[in-house]
């Protein structure tokens, strides 16, 4: 097995396929991928805006293929700010819809295409230690093999373990605490949803429901880490308790049995600054992470791994302006974010007094 490499990228999930994918289509250097994991059904980030197609068609992925293999996603709905529920179609877009997720078989295709078109693929393998002199080594292992890789470069898309955007000590801005609690559905014959996402306000957080292919679902609710902890959500009984006080949440909850799994994730708003001129970039969460209400998560991975692939191909010609950008636009994209999500949380008055609704209103 071939143990040199130009790139090597730590993390398969969307933004180290797609920095991979592009960086084999469009250069001629060496790629490989490790990731850690070998993917399962339960994954955050479930839904995409069709803006996404255009990102997936640079990758070579064609929005036919992704349509039979995923559930069309036709609306949002929101009872934000009110307990009307306002519905806002996809459909009048001019894109057409978007996609409701099997991320074990999206998450899947993405690696499949990048070693398709070259990559070198270490899955499921584990990293034991990273170390870096002029270029980079990496001590991988699995149950039945060990490697050591070599690479001139290196792209961090470990998610919000950042290894590399740690060990490189960079200075990370952390926004807020927040942490989502998903329960994952199977629907039976009685169960019918639209085909639409649903989010509903409460005074502790927000819902998010969504449903996915293989007949599933899943409603997620979004906190910060105390109040799950001093609203004892964790309690199936006390997250039926909570679910079934929404208006909107509940008349679906009460037509579903108990959850196949409960899960949290760490969905806190993060930036890095990242250094430019240097063998390394990072992508996905690895260098930003938003709050869902966003809906940036696969789009921000997708794109930034693509131009990750960017900074690369720049450094090894030289050129250190493309990863100048790159770590500028991060922070001014961070930025503006944050102005999007003041609007958003400023839109809910109902809850003026709460701690969750407290922390994020800004004047």
């Amino acid at each position: 097995m071939k143990n040199e490499f130009d790139v090597v990228i730590i993390g398969g999930g969307p933004a180290g396929a797609a920095a991979a994918i592009a960086l084999c289509r469009y250069t001629k250097l060496s790629v490989a991928i490790v990731e850690r994991a070998n993917f399962d059904d339960y994954r955050a980030g479930e839904s995409v805006s069709p803006s996404v197609f255009s990102l997936l068609n640079y990758l070579g992925l064609e929005r036919e293929e992704l349509d039979q293999a995923h559930l069309a996603a036709y609306s949002h709905a929101a009872a934000w700010g009110s307990d009307e529920l306002v519905v806002r179609d996809l459909l009048f877009t001019g894109q057409g819809h978007g996609m409701h997720l099997d991320r074990q078989k999206f998450d899947t295709l993405l690696l499949e295409t990048a070693v398709k078109f070259g990559a070198q693929l270490f899955q499921p393998y584990r990293i034991n230690e990273v170390q870096k002199d002029d270029d980079w080594t990496l001590s991988i292992s699995n149950e039945e093999a060990e490697h050591q890789l070599k690479a001139k470069f290196a792209i961090d898309c470990s998610g919000k373990n950042a290894l590399i955007v740690k060990k490189q000590r960079c200075l990370v801005h952390k926004e807020d605490n927040l942490i989502a609690l998903y329960a994952y559905y199977r629907m039976g014959d009685h169960v019918n949803v639209p085909h639409q996402t649903v989010l509903e306000t409460t005074e502790h957080g927000w819902y998010y429901l969504t449903p996915l292919p293989g007949n599933k679902l899943v409603i997620a609710f979004m906190t910060d880490a105390d109040i799950l902890k001093s609203e004892n959500l964790n309690d199936p009984s006390d997250w039926l308790k909570h679910g079934f006080a929404t208006q909107h949440v509940s008349p679906i909850l009460s037509k579903l049995g108990d959850p196949e799994r409960m899960q949290h994730y760490a969905i806190h708003s993060r930036v890095a600054a990242l250094p430019y001129g240097v063998n390394w970039t990072a992508a996905g969460d690895a260098v930003a992470s938003f709050d869902p209400i966003s809906s940036l998560g696969i789009g921000h991975a997708l794109n930034s791994g693509i131009n990750s692939a960017r900074v690369v191909e720049s450094y090894f010609n030289g050129d250190d302006s493309v990863g100048k950008a790159y770590s500028h636009n991060a922070l001014e994209h961070f930025g503006t974010y944050l102005q999007m999500r003041k609007g958003f949380y400023n839109a809910e008055q109902r809850w003026l007094n709460a701690p969750f609704w407290q922390r994020r209103m800004v004047t």
